[in-house]
């Protein structure tokens, strides 16, 4: 029984040691967080080059400029720059590309580096001559690039759009940034590039159905597409063209006359043999 001061000697001891091994310089508190950065716009851009600014801060040491390919990221950082700074030209990309950019102010004390708030994504595109496209399939477009964004609308097979630019998703798929219009509102959204046809005709390309139950023509690029008919062993078809599905699967745009009427539909690709 006369252990127990000693060992509550011992502990206080042991408790005082790890407090100030744990100790944070009080340096570390001292400084405030910078504010979130304001106002973040797009200015000239040229097939380029994209200059950016924003609304500048007091009492901070710089910025920090983090840039990505696709809305969902991920942003790696492009440059630091001082408080004076409050733009930025972004130069060698490509042309008629869409880059997203945020930038947060920091405050340097000692070997601390304080940041604060990202800004809001910007999104700005080099430039490029717009073009006419029709769309292949029947297809959702998107509030941003990716399956992930919501769908703003769905538009048809041969709908007609405004190619503004190319996107990437957060996998590094192409999307195209289009402009359309639905009824007297003009709109903006997302499409899968591969799904758009640029007007660009190119030499159909012959082909055999060789599935030995037969291969069935279907409205749209999927499985659960409705059927139009059943092509047997041996059909000879046409290929328009060729896309991937939304299940993943590479499909044909095919055509074929049937006595004398002329189908057109899709058929998935692995069971045509090129001729």
């Amino acid at each position: 029984m006369k252990s127990k001061p000693f060992f509550k000697k011992y502990l206080f001891s042991l408790l005082l040691l790890l407090s100030a091994s744990f100790c944070i310089p009080q340096t570390a508190f001292a400084v405030k967080k910078p504010a979130m950065v304001r106002s973040l716009k797009c200015g000239t851009t040229t097939k380029n080059s994209i200059n950016i600014s924003w609304k500048p801060q007091n009492g901070i040491s710089g910025y920090q400029i983090f840039r990505s390919a696709s809305y969902d990221g991920p942003y790696e950082k492009l440059k630091d720059v001082t408080a004076e700074n409050c733009s930025f030209c972004n130069i060698n990309l490509q042309s008629g590309r869409e880059y997203y950019y945020r930038v947060r102010a920091y405050k340097t004390d000692g070997n601390y580096v304080i940041t604060g708030n990202f800004s809001n994504a910007l999104s700005a595109h080099t430039k490029c001559t717009s073009r006419t496209a029709a769309l292949r399939a029947r297809a959702n477009v998107r509030k941003h690039a990716g399956i992930n964004h919501p769908v703003i609308t769905t538009l048809n097979t041969g709908s007609k759009v405004t190619v503004i630019c190319t996107a990437n998703d957060k996998s590094g798929a192409s999307w195209s940034r289009i402009s359309f219009k639905t009824g007297r509102k003009k709109k903006i959204g997302y499409i899968r590039s591969d799904l758009l046809s640029t007007g660009q005709q190119t030499p159909e390309i012959t082909g055999i159905v060789i599935a030995n139950s037969g291969l069935h023509l279907r409205r749209s690029a999927s499985v659960s597409g409705q059927i139009i008919t059943t092509l047997s062993r041996g059909t000879k078809i046409s290929i328009v063209s060729q896309i991937t599905g939304s299940d993943g699967q590479k499909w044909y745009q095919v055509r074929f006359k049937q006595g004398k009427k002329t189908l057109k539909g899709y058929v998935l690709a692995r069971y045509i043999r090129i001729s």
